[in-house]
């Protein structure tokens, strides 16, 4: 009796397997399917900060250096719209005295000198699109629009830079 019931296992494995597995004469002894994906266009940013982006001189009207901005594209274009936005539009704030605010201007070199923001300012910054993964760096400076004059306490802004392709 045990050796009936394996044979019947056995029966019932092997027609469950060729149903699943039937070839017809019409078939042939080639056959092919299509692979393929996608990448999306896309930019990076990245920000490698100086020193002194948060020890600003602001007794000085001098450009000075607060970070490197790197940019990278899979685009294969040299270029990318590149956006700098203030949170507070634009100018230090200061934390003692309400409204006794610094403004300032944004200098991106070989790119653009002067942005205010008070505004978001777009520019077309220079980008890597090697494979490598290669970024094309500028140096970010803030030139602090001061008198001589101003009231004491600490001044604070946040930059964001926002990256996208052409």
């Amino acid at each position: 009796m045990n050796t009936f019931i394996k044979t019947i296992a056995f029966s019932t494995l092997a027609t469950s397997l060729n149903v699943a597995a039937t070839i017809s004469v019409d078939d042939t002894e080639q056959t092919s399917f299509d692979i393929g994906g996608e990448i999306l266009p896309e930019c990076k940013v990245n920000r490698t900060q100086a020193n002194g982006a948060t020890s600003l001189d602001l007794a000085s009207t001098n450009s000075q250096d607060v970070a490197s901005v790197e940019i990278w594209c899979n685009t294969g274009q040299g270029t990318a719209n590149t956006t700098y936005s203030s949170a507070n539009g634009g100018v230090l704030k200061n934390d003692t005295h309400s409204g006794k605010d610094i403004g300032y201007l944004l200098d991106i070199s070989d790119t653009a000198t002067g942005l205010s923001l008070t505004s978001d300012q777009e520019v077309n910054q220079s980008s890597g699109s090697d494979v490598k993964g290669d970024s094309v760096a500028k140096t970010v400076s803030i030139r602090p629009q001061v008198s001589g004059f101003e009231y004491e306490g600490s001044y604070s802004d946040t930059i964001t830079v926002t990256v996208s392709y052409n």
